[in-house]
């Protein structure tokens, strides 16, 4: 995609490990805000007006985000394996309706840390399930600046603002990613909504609404030492090369233009 900023991150890369399972931090959480789950007459959750329902986990808490009728996206260092069960909750609510698939298959997005999985091809996912269309735009610099609602472990969920988009290489993983600092002087503010990520976080996404829906950016997939910062995979970069995965299978990812 022309116009990514292909600048090498330097702010000492960690890779978020995958045995550690700690939880997404929120600069000022509390459940009745970032809790997507609370259950209780106070809840004011930070995502009420937008759709989660197409966030599920599998069975041992990684992440699967719904792409299409039965395909979905993860983290290659952190996804739901061949076998698992991936839960999705039509609601915001755990006593609401919820619908489980086994995973069949997957495959990796070329030297990425994307992971799109898949359940049986005989398996269209319940309509109540949201899909997330991922946004194409002509220059990466017209990323810059959204506000992000980031998904966590024990479905916590925060806010951000895409700071930058630059290469990031760790091992055998090289992406365009998404850049999101932790410093408290967010613009637009993010208040007490601002987030890091932590190392059960791996595999969830970040997402940025555009007419009142949400639209898929990011897969997360490290951080920086010191709570500098955490990064993405930038998911629109990689919009040709998912929807190839998918057309084999029949199915495609949804687009929009500019917001």
């Amino acid at each position: 995609m022309k116009g990514f900023l292909f600048s090498l991150l330097i702010a000492s890369m960690v890779f978020i490990p995958s045995l550690s399972r700690g939880a997404m931090i929120v600069r000022e959480f509390t459940p009745t805000r970032h809790d997507r789950f609370f259950d209780g007459s106070t809840k004011d959750f930070v995502g009420a007006t937008y759709d989660f329902s197409g966030v599920g986990t599998s069975t041992t808490g990684r992440w699967a985000t719904l792409l299409s009728d039965n395909c979905f996206l993860s983290a290659l260092h952190l996804h739901p394996e061949v076998g698992e069960k991936v839960t999705f909750w039509a609601t915001n609510t755990l006593a609401g309706p919820s619908h489980t698939y086994t995973v069949t298959g997957g495959m990796r997005i070329g030297m990425t840390d994307l992971w799109v999985g898949w359940f049986d091809k005989s398996v269209t996912v319940d309509p109540s399930i949201a899909r997330y269309p991922v946004p194409r735009l002509t220059a990466g610099k017209e990323y810059l600046g959204w506000q992000l609602f980031n998904y966590g472990l024990l479905h916590r969920v925060g806010r951000n603002v895409l700071d930058k988009l630059a290469k990031f290489v760790v091992g055998s993983s090289t992406a365009v990613a998404a850049w999101y600092d932790y410093d408290n002087k967010d613009v637009p503010s993010t208040g007490g909504d601002e987030t890091y990520l932590e190392g059960g976080d791996s595999g969830a996404p970040s997402f940025a609404v555009l007419d009142s829906e949400l639209f898929l950016i990011g897969i997360h997939w490290g951080i920086t030492s010191y709570k500098v910062g955490s990064i993405d995979t930038f998911v629109p970069a990689y919009f040709y090369d998912i929807n190839k995965v998918l057309a084999e299978r029949g199915q495609s990812l949804c687009r929009r233009g500019k917001r």
